[in-house]
This record gives structure tokens, sequence and C-alpha cells, in this order.
């Protein structure tokens, strides 16, 4: 999977997105870095996802590249608590750079009162709540609901590494497997056995 990724990943987000649209809020080194949110796009470049959620949106920074790759997608979904961001802001900054014409919204919600997803997904990307509970929640929340789940921050918040670990372990017989992507802080990419569909 990941020669595969690597085919799809531009040498820098900024080839395939503008550049004001990471930086005119605030200036990341991970934006900067050639090897963080040019793997969302090849994700959805790749994995051409019909439907797609993000768990933690904040600005955008991920969701935008996945959605922008996919030419197959036809619905995007993000859930953001607002704790480091704004989804009125996200709404405005990825509207003005979204050229596709699949349907998405950005929705104020805890995942963590959610007992379930409102459908399946092709792709979900979690890059919410960082404590372990809530990395095994959303984690569960996934099963038999989507094909493929990206994890960010694997390599960056010893919980995050401790919970998809566990999570990969406890619940194998729903995978069929799991693949480590050397994204900027680290991402653990899973994809489930489709007979849970």
């Amino acid at each position: 999977m990941l020669e595969k990724l690597l085919e799809h990943k531009p040498k820098s987000i900024f080839d395939v997105i503008p550049e004001e649209f990471f930086t005119k809020y605030d200036k990341y080194d991970y934006t900067l870095s050639g090897n963080c949110f040019e793997w969302y796009w090849a994700l959805g470049s790749y994995l051409q996802p019909h439907s797609f959620l993000e768990i933690g949106v904040r600005f955008g920074f991920s969701f935008l590249p996945t959605i922008q790759a996919s030419s197959n997608l036809g619905y995007a979904l993000g859930w953001d608590l607002e704790t480091y961001g704004n989804n009125q802001i996200a709404n405005e900054n990825i509207g003005k750079y979204y050229t596709g014409d699949a349907k998405w919204e950005i929705k104020h919600i805890d995942s963590q009162l959610e007992n379930s997803l409102p459908q399946f997904f092709d792709l979900i990307s979690i890059d919410g709540c960082h404590d372990y509970d809530c990395k095994v929640h959303d984690l569960k929340l996934c099963i038999g609901k989507c094909k493929y789940v990206i994890l960010d921050d694997y390599d960056y918040h010893n919980d995050v590494r401790r919970s998809t670990d566990f999570f990969i372990k406890e619940y194998a017989d729903e995978i069929e497997w799991n693949e480590y992507i050397p994204t900027f802080r680290g991402s653990q990419l899973i994809k489930f056995k489709e007979w849970k569909k």
C-alpha cells in the first residue's frame, strides 16, 4: 500500500492546493514539511472514496486534500468540537478552495457522545481527541462502518500509539491489515474486512 500511495503523493501540497489555504491563519512546521497533508491527497487520489468522514477537522487542512483528490466523492462529513479551530472558518476555507461537486458539511459534534456513525464511509480520518480512551472509542465507531481508517499523530502522542496498538490487537478479527505510514508525526492506516459492511 505504501508504494501505491507514494505514486499519488505530491512533492508538496502546495503543488495541488494553493499555499494560502494553509498559511492564511498561521504557519505550522508540518504544513511546510512536504510530508503531512500530501499523504491525505495520496489517500484520496489512490483510494477514490465515495464517502469520507473526518473526526477533528480544525481548519480543514487534511479534509480538503482528501476530498479534492477523489473524483469519485459523493459526500464528505466533518465532526469538530471547535476546541482548536472554528467550524465557520473551516467551512469558509474549504468552500473557497474546493473545486469538486460533492456534498460536504462540517458539524459541531462530539464523537465521544456518539454510539454509532450515521452511515457507512469508504474512508475515515481520526484526528480528534488524543486521549487513550477517546481514540479507542473513535476506532470502535469505525467497526463495520468503513473500509479504511487513517490515524494521525501515532509517533507524536503516546496515548495515540498505545490506543491504536491496543485496538489493532484487540480487534484483529475485524481487520484485514494495517500499515504504518511515515507521515510528519506518523500515521496508521487500517483496512477493515469488507464482509463487515
